[in-house]
């Protein structure tokens, strides 16, 4: 079954596929080999037969009979010569008959019949000037022999690479095995609810790794969410669990001792106040997961910073004036663009002002400036500050520090702002010590030429 599975696995098959190629390209590569050698031989061979040829007819009757004679006995696989007569009888040399069909001063492959079978002989027939023949031969046996070396040699040799190909095939294709069942059972833990199991990275292919990285950041991103579903559960539990109490109490309180309009009417309107917060609070929520929805940003525009800070500005002075705070802000000559949704951004910059503003004595400053390169905003004031153990939680939603629970709100401004941030890829900075607290919202290079989002209504004063 297991081998099944790994005949089934892409690094098998791939394997497979390239001992395929591999081999075919050395098949043909051992059949030129082949050729080629047989053709050298053959070429060669024929031509010692004329050289030979040629050396004879340039000797002596008697030397030449004297050559002959000494090849006579020739051993098999020699190079036998045999002198025949005008009358194509056979006369000294090797025991070879005439050839009748050699054509003359040309070579050609002659057969001969031997005890041990036919054998195959490079000849050459040449006339002499006395109207004898003789005849050249070299045997092609040691030409076979090569031949037959070279057919076993490329035969052992594919047989070889089949093998080692198809035990590197079932290793591939083990190790892809091996890969995939790692991955399956990290997948399992993750289906069984275990949101912090990771694909393996280590011990994977190179294609593979890229993948299982960007699944682990997506499932690292749902992990996330996940924890801030929980968190933002239990925090609504907690956080809408006293003003409920007290709609209760004030309601049982009027059926118990209001006897008049009025007592019914300061009662409702107690239990009025403690509801309309609850819906403020469930606003703000809904507000925030429409924000982390990608799909808004189909109907992002070019939005003027320097005109919405003069907005949030111009919207925030009263009430800077009513509580003794200088809102400085100096209005540059040129317009400053980006790309986003000018409701959303207004709405962070007014989170901003409004937190800043809440968190700064009277007498004290509140700065709001622009940035240009890259483009951005700053918001600083003199206020508290943020502890440097908060800095890290105060974005997160319901999280309030310590030093702002005897101010009014629920703890979700600086996390609506984290979202806008988020949705228009720009970031989000908090720096805080006891003297204040500067908060920058900077837009990324790519930000500012990137994609475009659905526009979210403005957020109502």
């Amino acid at each position: 079954m297991r081998l099944l599975e790994v005949r089934r696995t892409s690094g098998f098959r791939v394997a497979c596929l390239f001992f395929a190629t591999f081999g075919t390209a050395s098949l043909a590569l051992s059949g030129f080999l082949y050729l080629d050698t047989r053709s050298y031989g053959r070429r060669a061979a024929f031509e010692w037969v004329g050289w030979e040829s040629k050396h004879l007819l340039s000797l002596a009757p008697r030397a030449l009979r004297e050559r002959i004679d000494a090849s006579e006995d020739f051993a098999e696989g020699g190079r036998p010569l045999v002198l025949f007569g005008p009358d194509h009888a056979h006369r000294a040399g090797a025991p070879i008959p005439f050839p009748d069909q050699a054509p003359v001063g040309h070579p050609f492959i002659l057969t001969q019949q031997t005890d041990q079978g036919p054998r195959t002989l490079f000849s050459e027939l040449t006339r002499l000037p006395g109207g004898e023949y003789v005849l050249v031969s070299r045997s092609a046996k040691d030409l076979e022999a090569l031949e037959k070396a070279l057919v076993e040699t490329f035969v052992w040799g594919m047989a070889a690479t089949v093998v080692i190909g198809l035990i590197g095939a079932v290793i591939f294709g083990a190790g892809s095995l091996r890969q995939n069942d790692a991955i399956t059972r990290a997948v399992e833990r993750i289906m069984r609810g275990d949101l912090s199991e990771r694909l393996p990275t280590r011990g994977v292919s190179a294609d593979l790794a890229h993948l299982t990285g960007v699944v682990n950041d997506m499932l690292g991103q749902l992990e996330r969410l996940m924890l801030e579903i929980k968190g933002v559960n239990e925090n609504i539990a907690h956080d809408l669990r006293t003003p409920l109490t007290r709609v209760v109490g004030t309601l049982e309180r009027s059926l118990r001792k209001a006897n008049s309009v009025e007592a019914f009417r300061a009662c409702n309107e107690d239990a009025l106040a403690e509801v309309k917060s609850i819906v403020v609070r469930f606003s703000a929520l809904l507000r925030i997961s429409e924000m982390e929805d990608r799909l808004r940003r189909s109907g992002f525009t070019q939005v003027d910073l320097a005109r919405l800070l003069e907005d949030a500005v111009e919207y925030y002075e009263p009430l800077a004036l009513e509580r003794q705070i200088r809102l400085r802000w100096e209005r540059p000559e040129e317009p400053c663009t980006v790309e986003g949704d000018r409701s959303l951004i207004f709405e962070a910059v007014s989170n901003l002002i409004d937190n800043a503003l809440k968190f700064t004595p009277a007498g004290g400053e509140v700065e709001v400036a622009l940035r240009r390169d890259p483009p951005g905003i700053r918001v600083t004031d003199t206020g508290c500050g943020i502890p440097a153990n908060e800095l890290g939680e105060v974005r997160e939603r319901y999280r309030r520090g310590a030093l702002k629970t005897g101010k009014s709100g629920f703890g979700i401004g600086l996390s609506l702002v984290d979202s806008i941030a988020r949705l228009h890829s720009a970031a989000f900075d908090i720096a805080s010590d006891a003297g204040g607290t500067q908060v920058t919202l900077v837009w990324r290079p790519a930000a500012t030429s990137a994609g475009h989002l659905a526009s979210i209504p403005a957020p109502t004063a």
